[in-house]
């Protein structure tokens, strides 16, 4: 008979190699909104992205801004500042594992001189 700690058992779950995702940040003229998708290889050899509702620590992620106003806008992730995207634009800017969880804001400006902040949660 073998047995293990249930400790043990999670201990090894933690370890284990994350999922690959995308993360669109999609600005619109008026607020500012993340989805998240996770690649998965389908039977001819693509990719198939799925919707996920949550972003789990350890997964690696490739982070994309999409512009969809008529307007360009600045945008902040992580510390980082891009420039202004241009309406319609697009721009990769990194593709990392978060390894904690929490909160991690982001902001862009809107056409309203506004900043409209969000949260994307790693759990």
């Amino acid at each position: 008979m073998l047995l293990c700690s249930s400790a043990a058992l999670a201990g090894s779950r933690t370890t284990e190699p994350g999922k690959t995702l995308v993360v669109y940040f999609i600005i619109y003229d008026q607020k500012v909104d993340h989805l998240i998708f996770r690649e998965k290889a389908n039977e001819s050899g693509g990719t198939d992205l799925t919707s996920e509702g949550y972003y789990i620590r350890g997964n690696v992620a490739t982070f994309i801004v999409v512009n969809r106003g008529k307007k360009p806008h600045p945008f902040t992730f992580l510390g980082k500042k891009l420039g202004s995207v241009k309406p319609g634009g697009r721009v990769r800017f990194a593709r990392r594992a978060l390894l904690s969880r929490g909160s991690f804001p982001y902001s862009s400006k809107t056409s309203r001189g506004k900043t409209d902040r969000g949260v994307l949660k790693v759990y």
